[in-house]
């Protein structure tokens, strides 16, 4: 064989290898190979057959301008808590879906410690109304309880790093969400529902 097909194939051999990182690492891309029976007769690479014009084609990955997607991650990440005024007071909303598993009102020695660093600019000896809400899904009675056993897990995590405030607690259910459960066509609407899945930490702030 000649000096410049081996260079050629050597440069071939190089890309495909290129082709291989670039793609899913476990395999060769198709068309990019020589065939098995002549890889177990080769023992150089002076041995193997020229590449096909197609197999140089295809050792290549070729990245244009215009397949470059950009992502946006700004709305993927849901915070554990989330402040705003509703006129005099001051209302902390902290997310059900990352404090308590499924159904649960149990809160992790992790989220404990998340929730105390949410009060801690709460003025001292204020009375603070710890709120629970659910989404619309089960029943109504059921989401009252659960909505009133996990604002009263929150409470009690406040009242552990906060003994000075002054607490109450509420279960509200599903009532007042602050987002769609369903879509205008009624479908359902999971991140409405996410929404609405909460507790809400509030007190007066004028």
């Amino acid at each position: 064989m000649r000096r410049g097909t081996h260079r050629r194939w050597a440069c071939a051999l190089g890309l495909v290898g290129v082709g291989v990182m670039i793609g899913s690492g476990a395999g060769v891309m198709a068309g990019s190979s020589v065939s098995a029976a002549a890889e177990s007769e080769a023992t150089t690479p002076a041995d193997l057959p020229a590449p096909t014009e197609k197999q140089l084609n295809n050792s290549v990955q070729r990245w244009e301008p215009g397949g470059v997607m950009e992502w946006n991650t700004s709305d993927s990440v849901t915070p554990l808590a989330t402040n705003k005024k509703e006129g005099s007071d001051a209302v902390i909303t902290l997310a059900s879906d990352i404090l308590f598993d499924f159904n649960s009102a149990d809160i992790s020695d992790r989220a404990a410690e998340a929730i105390a660093n949410t009060v801690e600019n709460v003025p001292e000896g204020t009375k603070v109304t710890v709120s629970g809400y659910t989404d619309s899904v089960g029943d109504n009675s059921a989401n009252k309880k659960l909505s009133k056993k996990r604002a009263q897990a929150v409470a009690d995590v406040i009242a552990d790093s906060r003994s000075d405030l002054e607490l109450s607690v509420e279960g509200h259910g599903e009532a007042d969400p602050v987002a769609k459960n369903s879509t205008k066509d009624g479908k359902d609407n999971p991140q409405g529902r996410a929404k609405n899945r909460r507790v809400e930490v509030s007190y007066a702030d004028d």
